[in-house]
């Protein structure tokens, strides 16, 4: 089954850093301290997944227990956009 992303620590981190790198890599932005911007962006991160997973546990007490894989993801969606949540 296709997962949303969830939040483990070290792949959360490792990603914030990738992401902080190339924006600053190719001039979008200059964080001042890098490691400030990396806390934020993995604290963003975790908190989005958080939501992700959180959504996706409703979406699965909502549908029946043999929905097929597209019928969990309309609900997720559904679910996404009564929160203004992007998945």
């Amino acid at each position: 089954m296709r997962r949303v992303v969830s939040a483990n620590d070290k792949r959360t981190e490792f990603l914030a850093r990738s992401l902080v790198n190339r924006l600053e890599d190719r001039g979008v932005i200059d964080f001042g301290d890098a490691e400030a911007a990396i806390l934020v962006v993995t604290r963003t991160l975790a908190d989005n997944f958080a939501i992700a997973d959180a959504i996706e546990l409703e979406a699965r007490g909502r549908v029946k227990k043999k929905a097929s894989e597209e019928e969990l993801w309309s609900e997720m969606r559904r679910i996404a956009a009564e929160r203004n949540f992007i998945l």
